[in-house]
C-alpha cells in the first residue's frame, strides 16, 4: 500500500518548512502560519512513525533482523545528508574567498556552527544527541540525526518487548509525559533534545499505525469529505496559534491528519493522491535537506554581491529563486543522490517503496 495522500503532506510540510526559514523577510513577517512553521518537522516524525511500523513491524522479529534494518535506513538518509554536508562546506570555503577578496562579511567564515568538531559529528549523525550547544553546519539535519537513532531504539524495544509492547509504551510515554511536565510542554528542541522530541512523535505514528489496523475501511464519502476540510482547517489554525506549552498536542493532530488522509476515502485526499503531486513526495526529503544551502547561496548572490534592493519586488524574486533553485536541486538528489545506494526500483517490493516515504 503506497500512503500517496499523506506523503503528498509530506511534501507541502517540507515547503512550510523552507518559508519558516525566509519568515525574516519583510514580504513574509507577521503571518502566523509561516512564523510557527518549523513545527512540522513532528509531521515528519509521526509519519516516519506510522510508515516505518506498516514496512517493518511484521520483519523485526529478533536480533538478527535489526541489522538490515539499521544498513537499509542508514542507506536511505546518509548518502543525501553526507553530500548536503559536503556543499556546505564548499560553500563556507567559497564565503571565506568572498570574505576576502571581494567583499567582507557580516556574518564570520568557520563560526562556532562550522567547527572541526561539530563537522566529525555530522559525518557519525551524532551532532543533535547534546553534544552542543547549536545546532551545526547543516541546519535541518538535527532531525536526521535523532530520527536514524530513534529507528535503532524502536527496533530493539521492538524486539525485546513485543509481547508486552503497549506496557513499554505506557512506560515509555509516562517518562517522556514527566519530561514534557519538567519542560512546561515545550517539546520544539532540536540540538539538546531532539531524541526526545523524535520518539515521542515517532511513538504517536507507531500507536497511529496500530490504530488504523482497527477501523473500519468504508465510510460515507460526502461525510469523510466534510471531516477532511475540517481537519485541514483546524491544522492549518491549531499551527497558526499554538503556543510552546502546547506544542505536545501537535504531534496528536498531525497524527489524526494521517489517519484520517491515509485511508484516502474523501474529495481532499483522493486530489493529494493524485499523479501530478506525486513529486511532492518524492522530492521532499531533498527540499528538506537541500532548502538552507540554496537560501545561504542565493542570499549571498543576490543580496551581497549582485546588491539585490532589500525590497518587495526584491525580495520576492529571492523567495521565487530560492524554491526554483532548490526544486532543480532536489530534482538532481533525488535521482542521482538520495537513491545511490539503494535496490532498483524495478525489484523493490510495495512495502519497500512505502518504507522509502519515511525520512
Amino acid at each position: 500500500m503506497r500512503f500517496r495522500a499523506v506523503d503528498t503532506f509530506r511534501g507541502m510540510a517540507a515547503i512550510m518548512v523552507i518559508l519558516f526559514h525566509l519568515q525574516h523577510l519583510t514580504v513574509l513577517s507577521g503571518i502566523a502560519f509561516i512564523a510557527k512553521s518549523d513545527i512540522f518537522v513532528d509531521f515528519f516524525f509521526v509519519l516516519s512513525g506510522f510508515v516505518i511500523t506498516y514496512s517493518n513491524y511484521d520483519k523485526i522479529t529478533n536480533l538478527q533482523s535489526i541489522k538490515p534494518f539499521a544498513i537499509k535506513r542508514f542507506k536511505r538518509l546518509y548518502p543525501l545528508h553526507l553530500f548536503t554536508l559536503l556543499l556546505v562546506l564548499m560553500f563556507e570555503l567559497f564565503r571565506y574567498g568572498v570574505d576576502h577578496y571581494i567583499v567582507k562579511l557580516s556574518n564570520p567564515v568557520f563560526a562556532e556552527d562550522k567547527s572541526f568538531l561539530s563537522f566529525l559529528a555530522n559525518l557519525t549523525l551524532t551532532q543533535s544527541l547534546n553534544l552542543f550547544d547549536r545546532i551545526t553546519w547543516n541546519g535541518p539535519s538535527w532531525s536526521i540525526s535523532v530520527e536514524f537513532y530513534t529507528y535503532l531504539i524502536w527496533a530493539f524495544c521492538l524486539v525485546l518487548f513485543r509481547k508486552n509492547l503497549l506496557i513499554i509504551c505506557g512506560l515509555c510515554f509516562s517518562l517522556i509525559a514527566w519530561f514534557i511536565i519538567r519542560h512546561n510542554g515545550n517539546i520544539i528542541y532540536n540540538y539538546d533534545y531532539g531524541i526526545v522530541r523524535c520518539l515521542y512523535s515517532f511513538l504517536v505514528g507507531m500507536l497511529t499505525y496500530r490504530l488504523s489496523r482497527q477501523l473500519s475501511p468504508t465510510g460515507n464519502f460526502l461525510a469523510i469529505s466534510v471531516s477532511e476540510v475540517l481537519l485541514l482547517g483546524l491544522t492549518m489554525y491549531s499551527v497558526s496559534v499554538f503556543t510552546h506549552s502546547e506544542s505536545w498536542l501537535m504531534p496528536f493532530l498531525f497524527a489524526l491528519v494521517i489517519l484520517v488522509f491515509s485511508r484516502e476515502k474523501g474529495a481532499i485526499s483522493k486530489i493529494l493522491a493524485a499523479d501530478r503531486f506525486e513529486f511532492l513526495g518524492k522530492l521532499s526529503y531533498s527540499y528538506y535537506l537541500n532548502h538552507m544551502i540554496v537560501l545561504n547561496v542565493m542570499d549571498l548572490l543576490l543580496f551581497k554581491i549582485i546588491k539585490l534592493p532589500a525590497s518587495m519586488l526584491g525580495e520576492s524574486l529571492y523567495i521565487l529563486v530560492c524554491l526554483g533553485c532548490v526544486h532543480l536541486l532536489s530534482v538532481f538528489t533525488y535521482r542521482h543522490i538520495e537513491l545511490l545506494l539503494q535496490s532498483p526500483s524495478s525489484t523493490r517490493s510495495v512495502k519497500s517503496v512505502a518504507e522509502a516515504t519515511a525520512f
